[in-house]
């Protein structure tokens, strides 16, 4: 299955580093979204999507007025072939990055994301108070069929600069500088789906800044 094509990796690291964020349109093909949803949809009727919610340790809390996603995490080591692709696929998008951009990447944690119609998330950083690990964001979207006016859309908000609005269309992949990029999840008015993650500086089990 086709999976990101890393011919334009270094578009993706000058980008990266002068505006802190990138956006592939079609960095997966139809027959991976499918398989992709194939597993969602499986895991959503055989094992719990937990609600998902803010802060880490001692901060963590659950907030509906703040974010609505419910999430699943992926296992290291999955057992279905298309997030075996998936995790291998990110890990050479991270080494290609470390190559460009020297940022010491070591890691990447995933999971599942479902955003139930009504649900959003409020402009916010992917950084924790006390885990500072995260360094780049990335989320795939899932939503076949998407159309303006069905909600769910990523704004990226820039330094002297109107916002980015990123339709979440099957397919298109988002990175992104976590501690810089400062975004949010408008209003979903139908079920919506991604992959999202992030590749981090320390790898995890051993301790956070």
């Amino acid at each position: 299955m086709q999976m990101i094509n890393l011919a334009k990796l270094p578009q993706y690291a000058d980008a990266l580093a002068d505006e802190g964020w990138f956006v592939i349109p079609d960095a997966i093909n139809q027959l991976a979204v499918e398989s992709f949803k194939d597993v969602i949809l499986k895991t959503k009727q055989t094992a719990e999507f937990k609600k998902a919610g803010i802060g880490t340790g001692h901060d963590f809390q659950l907030n509906s007025s703040v974010r609505g996603d419910f999430i699943h995490w992926i296992s290291r080591y999955p057992q279905e072939t298309i997030l075996q692709e998936w995790m291998q696929s990110i890990s050479a998008l991270r080494k290609g990055l470390n190559r460009e951009l020297f940022l010491g990447l070591q890691d990447i944690e995933m999971h599942m994301a479902i955003y139930p119609p009504g649900t959003f998330y409020q402009r916010h950083l992917d950084q924790f108070n006390k885990r500072s690990n995260r360094l780049i964001s990335v989320v795939l979207y899932l939503n076949q069929h998407w159309q303006p006016g069905m909600g769910g859309e990523l704004v990226i908000y820039r330094t002297n600069a109107e916002p980015v609005i990123v339709e979440p269309h099957a397919g298109t992949l988002v990175c992104f500088m976590s501690d810089q990029i400062e975004h949010e999840v408008l209003t979903t008015h139908f079920e919506r789906f991604s992959i999202t993650g992030w590749m981090l500086k320390k790898p995890i089990g051993l301790g956070f800044l």
